[in-house]
């Protein structure tokens, strides 16, 4: 830990830790742009003021659009007084089979283009999930008592579009232009500088608060982005804080369903740790541990982290990818079943027939792969996880190809999921050492709880199916009834 606040400036290999005195207390957008101004071009990741002040789930954003956002790594970066990290780098990245790999780039991209599952990312972002979630009746809807929410036109993928969309970016080469961005003067203004929200944040600071207004949601979500806030915790932590308050429950005023004021009030209390956002700072695990009252059972998380805004009711499989994902209630770290509708995506991976998302048979398979392939080879490669997502051009035997392209060594699909495989069982084993089994394996309280309404109403996850999936999970993994990864399993993956 630092004794004062500084910045670190990576400068083509060349490392200077430099004093942020002048940063500390600033909003992420001002403290880029002065850093911008001491060094000139770069790119800088840094937090705002919820990092500093410790908030659980203190992001880290990047260029201010990217956020690093869940399990608190803002809060991490506050601890040890880092505000944030600029880089700049002119070297080439050392290729073994350069024209290759280009070749089968322009392959893959031209590939996106002609993709119209890639086509409505362009149209729509993320927003794409948006109308389909509503009309299966599982659109997160008032701290997820519901599936359906009355107004919900206004949150359609078309609708939100024509209210708020003003641009499209992309990263660099991506011909998907998946990155929204909202400028507005009225009712609020926006500078467009922290881009725009995706379906996650949507659904979070919307639906799940019962708010249909998109300018509400931009406007919140620029607030999580200038602050530094996970914008799917707060929401989530907000969503159980205005529950309380509908079940009577007094955490000092009162905070109705829908209330854009009170949504916006909250983000910036939550950020400095004012008011009841000094309850909520700490995540909903612990919030509903200090206020009780039985508001533990509508606190949606998974190994303290807030549940993500898919519900597992109406996609059975992530009821089990929540249980099991090394990091709590992660919705990437496995592909969503409503893919599998039209067939098997991945035949490479063993997926190749159709699957209800409301099935139970062969999920503990799916998220097993997926999580070896989507959600963990994903990050560690840092492939986009759009395109490599099911019935889009980037699939796993191409994933393999770039990789042995890349880097030379003559690696097979197989040897790569066995490297998934590997890793995935490594943070296990760190979680082992921390305590985490087979009780803490589990899904929130309220997925067994039926939606009420909608073309997924009365479908549960209960607590018996969640056991049979684990089950079978842990057979197909290697590990112990008590979710402990067997010794032959550590022994075969090179762990032991």
């Amino acid at each position: 830990m630092s004794q004062k606040p500084v910045y670190l400036w990576i400068n083509n290999g060349r490392v200077e830790i430099r004093d942020a005195s002048h940063l500390w207390g600033q909003e992420t957008g001002p403290a880029q742009e002065t850093i911008l101004k001491e060094i000139g071009k770069a790119i800088v990741l840094g937090i705002g003021p919820a990092g500093e002040n410790m908030v659980s789930y203190a992001s880290v954003l990047s260029e201010l659009h990217f956020a690093a956002g869940r399990a608190g790594m803002g809060a991490v970066m506050g601890s040890k007084n880092l505000k944030a990290i600029a880089v700049k780098g002119s070297s080439r990245v050392a290729v073994a089979n350069r024209e290759k790999l280009i070749a089968l780039t322009r392959q893959i991209n031209k590939e996106i283009k002609d993709n119209t599952s890639c086509g409505t990312l362009t149209l729509y972002g993320t927003w794409n999930n948006l109308t389909p979630l509503q009309r299966m009746g599982i659109l997160p809807t008032k701290n997820f008592q519901a599936g359906v929410i009355e107004g919900g036109e206004r949150l359609e993928s078309e609708a939100m579009v024509k209210a708020i969309l003003t641009d499209r970016q992309t990263c660099p080469n991506c011909p998907i232009f998946c990155r929204r961005i909202v400028k507005m003067e009225k009712p609020y203004e926006l500078s467009g500088i922290y881009g725009g929200p995706q379906y996650e944040t949507v659904a979070a600071l919307g639906s799940l608060l019962l708010n249909t207004d998109p300018a509400v949601i931009a406007k919140a979500h620029e607030l999580c982005n200038r602050y530094g806030l996970d914008t799917m915790s707060t929401g989530e932590c907000i969503a159980w804080a205005m529950e309380c308050w509908e079940r009577g429950i007094d955490l000092g005023r009162p905070l109705p369903w829908g209330d854009a004021e009170t949504i916006l009030t909250l983000i910036e209390e939550i950020a400095y740790h004012r008011g009841v956002g000094a309850i909520l700072a700490d995540g909903v695990t612990k919030a509903a541990e200090k206020v009780g009252q039985g508001s533990e059972a509508w606190a949606l998380q998974v190994k303290g982290l807030e549940m993500a805004m898919h519900d597992p009711r109406g996609k059975k499989g992530m009821a089990l990818a929540y249980a099991t994902a090394n990091r709590g209630a992660c919705h990437l770290q496995t592909i969503h079943e409503d893919a599998m509708k039209a067939g098997g995506p991945y035949p490479e991976l063993g997926l190749d027939t159709a699957m209800s998302r409301k099935q139970l048979e062969g999920k503990a398979y799916l998220v097993k792969i997926t999580q070896d392939y989507f959600g963990t080879l994903g990050d560690t490669l840092g492939i986009c996880k759009f395109p490599m997502n099911a019935w889009r051009p980037y699939t796993p035997t191409c994933v393999a190809q770039a990789v042995a392209m890349v880097t030379g060594w003559g690696i097979t699909l197989k040897e790569l999921l066995t490297a998934g495989e590997r890793i995935f069982n490594l943070c296990r084993m760190f979680n082992v050492r921390e305590g985490i089994r087979r009780a803490d394996d589990i899904a929130p309280a309220r997925v067994g709880e039926p939606l009420p309404e909608g073309a997924s109403a009365g479908e549960t996850v209960s607590t018996d199916d969640l056991a049979k999936l684990l089950d079978e999970y842990y057979e197909l993994r290697g590990w112990g009834k008590n979710g402990v990864p067997a010794p032959e399993t550590l022994v075969r993956l090179g762990l032991k």
